[in-house]
Formats: structure tokens, C-alpha cells, sequence
């Protein structure tokens, strides 16, 4: 017994250590605040803008090698949200659109790639009305899929990069992992019926098959609409295929976890905005699109020019052109800023091999 009073003093004094601890970092944090306040003011006199991602990278550097206990994907999030709260107080709030509603697998790259602080999170219904609330200066940036590792490139996206003047700031890539949601009350034995959007079903058959063969499938438009309809409508024979983050934002219960066909299942999302990422970091990539002369070996002739500048090409497809029949704009991603000399210099020679061409960004990689 009294081994376990002395335990139990002894994590009382601890806690008060760690108390004295964050009143010290609070008042720390208010004195950055008050630096933070001039240093806008500074930024507003010279023209500067808030964000100096280059600034950022730096500082996290520097602190990361200071650490020798908070692993550093911890201190990079850690200082990520105190520099957006930063901005917040020099007056800067980024709205940034997702495909709602709350809790899709867009939802959730947003809030993996913008810090929480001093960013408003706002829902659309559909790829279109975020490319349209950038243009109308409505939100700073959209998060949109571009690319599912099992199911190819997202169509609707690439049609919208050719023909809307929006550049893309920066990509994320996210491991897709579905599951099976229902009622805190029910079980596999009770599941008639399953709602989820047709790709999660998809990507779920085999597991379904084997499981519920016998489920009635409802589709609806996303998988957190099915895990809303599933909270609404209070019925434990209905399940839901969908993330664990939003059955977390409905209080719900996941019956099977990973319940997808591939493991190997990742989607790769595009952060655009009205304007171009001028202050990039870490390894570059860039994004064109193109048109080739009608003429035998013209494509050949486009790609050779960055064969012989050793430059990388990560991705080519080829993509109906709507202004007429059988002409095709090809999509290709490769290693190299736009602004870098050696690239500006194989995109002239290219642009006298083709038609037209359009560059949709220049932007950090995926790490």
C-alpha cells in the first residue's frame, strides 16, 4: 500500500512539473504572438506576403535537428499549426473547398495538408463548384482527387485543369482504407442493406461476397453521405462503407476494418488554386498538357526533346480533346520547376513541336 502511495505522489508531482511546464510554453506562445503582430505590420510596409513557405521550411528544420525525444513528423505538425495560428493573428484565414460533405476521403486530405488553425474548411458539392469558387475568389484553394492508383486518373479533374485557368499549388497522397460502418448496437448477423458510393464498392467486392452476399447495395454520392445516412436514420440493418474518420465525426461503430479488395489502394489529390506556388520547396515537379502536330513520329519528336535534357518524365496519358473528333491532349508529369533555365529551354523546344500546350503548375512532390 504504500508503495502505491509513493507511486501515486509521484505521478501527482510529475503532473505538476508538466503543468509548469505548458504555463511556461503559453506564455512563451503569447510572447511569439506579440513578435508575430510586428513582423506582419513589417511584412504589410514592404509588400511582403504572410506566407514565406521557404521561411517555414527553415525554422522546422532547425528545430528537428534540436530534438532528440518528439520524433520529427511530430515537431513538423506541431510547428505547422503554431506558424498557420501565427497568420491567423497577422489577419490571414485560408478558405480552402473540399468535396463534401464532411468526413470523404477529400475531407480528410485537406485536413492532412493545411494546418487546422487560421484555415476555414468549406464543403462543395462536386469538383466543378470548387473550381468555380476559386474563380470567383470565393475560397483560396480546392483539394480535388486526381488519381486513384487502382482506377486511373479522375476525368472530370483533368477537364477542368485544360479548361479552366487554375493552376495546381501542391498534391497529397492518401492510402485508402474502407470500412465497414454501422450502429453502436448492431452486428454482422443484423446487415441487410449496404450504402456507399460505387467505387467503395468496387474496391469492397470480394469482401462483400464472402461477408453479405446477400446485402442490397444503395449507392449514393460519396461514402460520408452513406455514413450520415446510417446516423440519420437509426436502423441497424444498414451499414456503410466509408473511412474511420467520419465515424468518428458520427459516433458510429466500424464492424470490419480494411475491408478493401487491395491493400496497395492510394489516391492522389491536387491542391489548386487562382494562383501559382512561387515559394516551393523540396523536390519539384511540373505538370503540362499538350497537343501534337498531325504528323507521323510528332509525339516521339516531343518526348525525345526531354530525353536528351536527362530530364524525368513520371507520367504521360492521352485524353480525348472536345473541340474535335479524334484529336487528343496528352497529360504529362515530369522532374523540373518551369522557372529552372534547362526546363524553360526544353519547353520552348516542345512548343515549336506542338500545336498547343498549356502548364498547369509547378509544385512539390509527394514525399
Amino acid at each position: 500500500m504504500n508503495e502505491d502511495n509513493n507511486l501515486r505522489e509521484e505521478l501527482r508531482g510529475l503532473r505538476e512539473k508538466i503543468n509548469d511546464i505548458d504555463d511556461k510554453l503559453i506564455e512563451l506562445l503569447n510572447q511569439r504572438g506579440n513578435i508575430v503582430i510586428r513582423i506582419g505590420n513589417l511584412k504589410e510596409k514592404l509588400n511582403l506576403k504572410v506566407y514565406q513557405p521557404q521561411r517555414e521550411k527553415e525554422v522546422i528544420d532547425r528545430l528537428k535537428a534540436k530534438s532528440n525525444v518528439i520524433e520529427d513528423i511530430s515537431i513538423e505538425a506541431i510547428w505547422k499549426e503554431i506558424m498557420s495560428a501565427s497568420k491567423l493573428i497577422q489577419g490571414s484565414i485560408t478558405k480552402t473547398g473540399f468535396l463534401g460533405p464532411i468526413g470523404t476521403f477529400t475531407h480528410q486530405a485537406a485536413l492532412d495538408y493545411f494546418p487546422k488553425a487560421g484555415t476555414e474548411f468549406i464543403t462543395f458539392n462536386n469538383t466543378l463548384e470548387i473550381f468555380e469558387g476559386i474563380e470567383k475568389g470565393i475560397i483560396d484553394f480546392g483539394v480535388i482527387p486526381i488519381e486513384n492508383s487502382l482506377q486511373g486518373t479522375v476525368r472530370e479533374t483533368l477537364d477542368l485543369l485544360i479548361e479552366k485557368n487554375i493552376f495546381i499549388y501542391g498534391e497529397i497522397e492518401l492510402r485508402i482504407i474502407q470500412n465497414l460502418i454501422t450502429l453502436k448496437t448492431s452486428d454482422l448477423s443484423k446487415i441487410n442493406t449496404i450504402i456507399s458510393h460505387p467505387q467503395a464498392f468496387a474496391q469492397a467486392r470480394k469482401w462483400i461476397n464472402t461477408n453479405l452476399p446477400n446485402a442490397n447495395l444503395i449507392n449514393v454520392n460519396s461514402t460520408a453521405e452513406a455514413v450520415q445516412q446510417i446516423s440519420d436514420q437509426k436502423d441497424e440493418s444498414l451499414a456503410a462503407i466509408g473511412t474511420s474518420f467520419s465515424s468518428e465525426i458520427y459516433d458510429l461503430k466500424i464492424l470490419s476494418s480494411n475491408i478493401e479488395d487491395n491493400p496497395i489502394n492510394f489516391t492522389r489529390f491536387l491542391i489548386i488554386s487562382k494562383e501559382e506556388n512561387e515559394q516551393k520547396v523540396g523536390k519539384i515537379k511540373t505538370s503540362i498538357v499538350f497537343v501534337t502536330k498531325h504528323t507521323p513520329g510528332a509525339l516521339y519528336r516531343a518526348l525525345k526533346i526531354f530525353a536528351d535534357a536527362n530530364i524525368n518524365l513520371l507520367k504521360i496519358e492521352s485524353r480525348p480533346r472536345r473541340r474535335g473528333r479524334w484529336e487528343y491532349i496528352f497529360l504529362m508529369d515530369f522532374e523540373g520547376d518551369k522557372e529552372d533555365p534547362q526546363v524553360k529551354s526544353v519547353i520552348k523546344k516542345m512548343s515549336d513541336n506542338v500545336i498547343w500546350h498549356k502548364i498547369l503548375g509547378s509544385y512539390p512532390m509527394v514525399k
